[in-house]
C-alpha cells in the first residue's frame, strides 16, 4: 500500500519528486518536512530589538536558538507582565516574540562562551543580533571574524540607525527611533504633540525587514555559497510608515502633510475617524476618482435616513474641494457634512455600521480595541487565533500570518523558558549535529534527485556579485501601495518585474501627491516612482482573447504572480490560482488583500486605513482623553509588504526542495497584527485593555515629545535608564530633581510623570530643537528631533545611507525615490528607475520577454488588447 504521507509531483520533463516524505537535511540528519525553512538554523543573539526577525524565520520553519546571556535576555524584563510577575518567564513581550524559539544561555563575555558561540556559528546559516557596533567587534561578532568561521553565515545586523554613518553610535529607543522616520509627525491632533502607537514599533518594522534581507541574503547563497553582511537601519524600515511623504521635500512637491486627528492634512484636512455608540469607525472620505462612487454610496446611504440631501448625494465632492483647496470655496460645506455623518454614525454600533457599509460597498470600518479585535467573528471563521497553555491558563495569540495552500504554517510552541535548550532535556540536537570542518556549500544548495531546481534556473547566474534574486521572474498585478511595496523590494534585488496595468481603471497612486514640483500628471507622483521603481510596465486587457493570451504567456514565463484585488478579481477573469497552475504547475501565486481569501469580512473593499482600524492600531494611537488619532494612514500597508516578502521566499525555497508551486494568502490586517501580540496577551492573560497612552511609556520615564522653539517643532525624549535620567537632570539643571529619591528610579519618576513633562517642556520650548538634540545625545540620553519631510532629506545619516536615489523617467525627467531598507554587503539592491511609465515596456516585453515576431506584435497592439 501506498504511504498517504509521501505524495508524488512531476514537473514537465523531471523525474518525481518525493513531496512530505522524510529527507535528508544539510545537517545529515534524516527528519519529516517540518516547515519550509526547516533545512534553516539560526542563531538569535538579538534583544527586543531584533527579535521580530527570528520569530518570523521561526514561524517560516527554521530552527531558531536564541542565545542569551546570563540572566536572560533584556526583552525578558520588558512590560506588560503576567499578573504583576517579574521573572523571566513574566514578560509578556517575551511570551509573545520568543514563540518557536529555544534558548541557550551563554556568556559572551567568558572565553568558553565565546568560543561555543563560534562552535554553533559554524553549523548555522544565519546569526542575528542587535549589539552596538562597538560590542559586536569586542565581542567576535562583527562579519569579518564570523565569516572566517562560516563563509556561508549570513549575518543580520539590526540597529537603531545601521551600522555606519554619524548616527550609527547614538543613544535611541523606539520613541527616538520613530521620531526620526519622518513617520511620528504625520499622526495625532494638530494642536497637540505628534503621537506613536503605544505598542512600540520602529524595531517590530525593523526586524520584518531583517527577515527578507535575511531571505535574501541566503537566495544569494544558493548561487554562490557565500553568506553576507546585513545592515538594518530601523530608522530606515520605520520611515516606510511615512508612506513616501518624505519625498515631498526632495521632489519639490510644494508641501508638506500635517498631522489632523484622525485624518490628514496636505493642501485639504480630510477626517477619516467618527464616533459611533460604542467606539469609532474609520471612514475612508477622500475625494479622488477613485474614491467618487463609495463616496457617493455612502450619502445614498446618509439620505435614506434622512442625514442628508439629495442634492448632498448629487454635488460633485471632487470639484467642491477642489474649489476649497483653491481657496475659492469656504471650508464649511465640507465640515457641514462631516458633521452630518457624524451625527448619522453616533446612532449606531460598529458591528452595525460594518455589517451595512460592506453590504453596501462603503469604505467603512471599526477602530477594534483589542477586546473588540478577539471578539471580530471574521478572525475566527478564517482560524486566525492560536492558542496556547502559559501559567496553566490558554490564551489566544496570532497565528499564521500567510495561509500556504501546500506547506501550511504549523502552530508554534509558546516561548522558551530560559536556557530550555542547554538543560538535559531540551533540544540538544543542533549541538550533537556538529558539522566537522567548514561549510560546505554543495550540502545545503543540493537540489532534490532528478531534478533541476526551478528557482536556479537557466536564467540565474554564477557571477558572485550578481543581484540576489537575478533569474527570478514576477508577474505583478499589485497595486496602490502594500503589494507594490512587496515587488519593489524584490526588483531591487534583482528580480524581473512586470507590472500590468490597465490604461482605463488607473492606479489611484498614479496622481498621488507629492508629485515632482508640484504638477499634477500620471507621471510626476512621487509615490508610483517610488513604490514601483525598477520594474517594467505593461498595459493589458485581460478581457480581451488576444490580451489574455499574452497575460497566459506571462503566466508561462514566470516564477511568481502577484495580485492585490478583491478576491473575486481574478476569479472574474478567469485567471486564478487553479487556472493559472494549469498552465505552469510550478507557480507560485501571491493574493493580499486587507481581509484575506475567505471569510465572512473577505470582500471588505478599501483601503490599509481600514485594515489599520480593525486590526487595533487606531484605538492604540492618540491621546487618552481624546478620540483614537490612528497612525498615519494606512498602516497595515506598510507592515504587509514584508510578510509577503518572507512568505514568498519561503514558498520560493519549498519549491526549490520539493518542485512544489502553491498559493499564498495573506491578509494585510492579519499580517499586521502581530505587531500588536504583546497587547493581546495583556488582555488574555491580565484581563486588561491596553489603550494609547500619548507618547508615554509602560517602563520608560521621562518619555514624551516636548516642543521646540518655532511653528510645529518637536523633541522626542526618552530616559532609557535612571542614569540617563541623572544625565537629564545634569543637563537641565535640575539638582533638586536629581537628588529626589522618589525619582531614582523609572517607577518614580512614572508617579509624577506630568510634573516631569511640564519641566522637560519648559526647558525644551525656548531653544532649538537640534540644539536641544545635540546637548541631550553628547549626554547619553535617548532624543531625536521629530522630522518632516524637509529634515528627512536633509538628514545626514539618511544621506550617509544612500536613503534618497535620484533615479530617471520618461517623461518626468529625473525623480527622486526611496532606497532599499537594509544594505547586503555582497549583494546590494539595484535601483536603476523610477516606476514605469503607462504601458511603457509593452514592445520590449512582447518581443524581448515573451519572443513574439514583429507581425504578431502587431495585430495585438492594433486589436487593442494592449490598453
Amino acid at each position: 500500500m501506498t504511504n498517504p504521507a509521501v505524495q508524488r509531483s512531476r514537473l514537465p520533463g523531471a523525474d518525481d519528486v518525493v513531496i512530505g516524505a522524510a529527507r535528508q537535511g544539510p545537517y545529515g540528519r534524516c527528519a519529516m518536512f517540518a516547515g519550509m525553512l526547516s533545512s534553516y538554523k539560526v542563531l538569535d543573539l538579538a534583544d527586543q530589538k531584533g527579535m521580530f526577525c527570528g520569530y518570523i524565520l521561526a514561524y517560516l520553519g527554521a530552527e531558531v536558538i536564541a542565545v542569551e546571556p546570563p540572566g536572560g535576555s533584556s526583552a525578558r524584563a520588558l512590560a506588560p507582565f503576567a499578573h504583576g510577575g517579574n521573572g523571566p518567564e513574566s514578560s509578556l513581550w517575551w511570551q509573545a516574540y520568543g514563540c518557536g524559539k529555544s534558548s541557550l544561555v551563554l556568556d559572551l563575555e567568558s572565553q568558553s562562551g565565546g568560543a561555543r558561540l563560534r562552535e554553533l556559528a559554524a553549523g548555522a546559516d544565519v546569526l542575528i543580533e542587535s549589539f552596538s557596533g562597538a560590542d559586536a567587534r569586542r565581542l567576535g561578532l562583527d562579519y569579518e571574524t564570523l565569516a572566517a568561521v562560516n563563509p556561508g553565515l549570513v549575518c543580520v545586523s539590526l540597529s537603531p540607525f545601521g551600522r555606519t554613518g554619524p548616527k550609527a553610535d547614538w543613544p535611541a529607543t523606539d520613541l527616538t527611533v520613530w521620531a526620526s522616520s519622518g513617520a511620528h509627525i504625520l499622526a495625532g491632533d494638530d494642536d497637540r504633540a505628534p503621537v506613536r502607537t503605544s505598542v512600540p514599533q520602529s524595531f517590530l518594522h525593523a526586524g520584518a525587514d531583517a527577515a527578507c534581507a535575511a531571505l535574501i541574503a541566503l537566495e544569494a547563497r544558493h548561487r554562490t555559497g557565500l553568506g553576507q553582511q546585513v545592515d538594518v537601519s530601523a530608522q530606515q524600515s520605520s520611515a516606510q510608515a511615512a508612506l513616501g511623504m518624505i519625498l515631498a521635500a526632495p521632489n519639490n512637491g510644494g508641501f508638506a502633510v500635517r498631522r489632523v486627528a484622525g485624518g490628514l492634512r496636505g493642501t485639504f484636512p480630510i477626517r477619516f475617524s467618527f464616533p459611533c455608540r460604542d467606539g469609532y469607525v474609520t471612514i475612508t472620505l477622500m475625494f479622488g476618482h477613485a474614491f467618487e462612487e463609495p463616496n457617493r454610496r455612502l450619502l445614498r446611504w446618509l439620505h435614506e435616513h434622512g442625514s442628508c440631501s439629495a442634492e448632498d448625494v448629487a454635488r460633485d465632492w471632487i470639484a467642491e474641494v477642489g474649489a476649497i483647496e483653491a481657496g475659492e470655496r469656504p471650508l464649511d460645506e465640507y465640515l457641514e457634512l462631516c458633521a452630518r455623518i457624524e451625527a448619522f454614525t453616533l446612532a449606531r454600533t460598529q458591528q452595525e455600521l460594518f455589517r451595512e457599509g460592506l453590504e453596501r460597498g462603503v469604505y467603512i470600518a471599526p477602530a477594534f480595541d483589542i477586546a473588540g479585535l478577539l471578539d471580530e467573528p471574521h478572525f475566527r471563521a478564517r482560524e486566525f487565533w492560536e492558542t496556547l497553555d502559559l501559567g496553566g491558563a490558554r490564551v489566544r495569540l496570532p497565528g499564521a500570518f500567510a495561509k500556504f495552500s501546500a506547506a501550511p504554517l504549523e502552530p508554534r510552541a509558546g516561548a522558551p523558558r530560559l536556557d530550555d535548550a542547554g538543560q538535559p532535556t531540551g533540544n540538544t540536537a543542533w549541538r550533537a549535529e556538529r558539522v566537522e570542518g567548514s561549510f560546505a556549500p554543495s550540502q545545503r544548495n543540493a537540489s532534490p534527485p532528478g531534478r533541476q531546481d526551478q528557482a536556479d534556473s537557466s536564467e540565474r547566474t554564477d557571477d558572485p556579485n550578481a543581484p540576489a534574486l537575478s533569474g527570478l521572474k514576477v508577474l505583478d498585478f499589485m497595486w496602490v501601495i502594500a503589494g507594490p511595496l512587496c515587488t519593489r523590494m524584490l526588483a531591487d534585488y534583482g528580480a524581473t518585474v512586470i507590472k500590468v496595468e490597465s490604461g482605463e481603471r488607473l492606479d489611484p497612486v498614479r496622481g498621488s501627491a507629492p508629485l515632482k514640483d508640484g504638477k499634477p500628471g500620471m507621471e510626476t507622483s512621487a509615490l508610483f516612482a517610488t513604490f514601483n521603481a525598477g520594474k517594467l510596465g505593461v498595459t493589458v486587457d485581460p478581457g480581451h482573447p488576444a490580451g489574455r493570451e499574452v497575460i497566459l504567456d506571462l503566466v508561462r514565463w514566470a516564477d511568481v504572480v502577484t495580485e492585490s484585488f478583491s478576491p473575486k478579481a481574478m476569479k472574474a477573469w478567469n485567471l486564478d490560482y487553479p487556472v493559472l497552475r494549469a498552465v505552469n504547475p510550478s507557480l507560485i501565486m501571491l493574493s493580499s488583500c486587507l481581509m484575506g481569501q475567505s471569510g465572512p469580512r473577505a470582500m471588505v473593499p478599501g483601503y490599509g486605513n481600514m485594515a489599520s482600524a480593525l486590526a487595533g492600531f487606531h484605538d492604540l494611537t492618540g491621546w487618552p482623553d481624546r478620540s483614537p488619532a490612528g497612525p498615519f494612514l494606512a498602516y497595515t500597508d506598510t507592515i504587509s509588504p514584508r510578510i509577503m516578502v518572507a512568505s514568498l521566499l519561503a514558498a520560493l525555497e519549498h519549491r526549490r526542495l520539493t518542485g512544489e508551486g502553491q498559493h499564498i494568502d495573506v491578509s494585510q490586517a492579519e499580517a499586521a497584527i502581530h505587531l500588536l501580540a504583546p497587547a493581546i496577551l495583556h488582555y488574555e492573560v491580565n484581563g486588561r485593555t491596553w489603550r494609547r497612552m500619548g507618547n508615554r511609556d509602560l517602563a520608560l520615564c521621562p518619555h514624551g515629545v516636548y516642543p521646540a522653539r518655532g511653528e510645529d517643532r518637536w523633541v522626542a525624549v526618552a530616559c532609557q535608564s535612571d542614569a540617563t535620567w541623572q544625565a537629564l537632570c545634569e543637563v537641565m539643571g535640575l539638582d533638586e530633581a536629581a537628588a529626589d529619591p522618589e525619582l531614582a528610579t523609572a517607577e518614580g519618576r512614572g508617579q509624577r510623570a506630568d510634573e516631569l513633562d511640564g519641566q522637560v517642556a519648559g526647558w525644551t520650548c525656548s531653544r532649538d530643537e537640534r540644539e536641544v538634540e545635540s546637548a541631550l545625545v553628547a549626554a547619553g540620553v535617548a532624543a531625536h528631533v521629530v522630522q518632516n519631510t524637509a529634515e528627512c532629506a536633509a538628514d545626514p545619516q539618511l544621506r550617509h545611507r544612500d536613503h534618497f536615489r535620484t533615479v530617471a523617467n520618461a517623461s518626468a525627467g529625473e525623480l527622486v525615490v526611496e532606497g532599499s531598507r537594509f544594505q547586503l554587503s555582497r549583494t546590494p539592491a539595484r535601483v536603476g528607475q523610477a516606476g514605469p511609465e503607462l504601458g511603457e515596456h509593452n514592445f520590449q516585453v512582447l518581443e524581448a520577454i515573451l519572443g513574439y515576431d514583429s507581425e504578431r506584435i502587431a495585430d495585438i497592439l492594433a486589436c487593442g488588447a494592449m490598453r
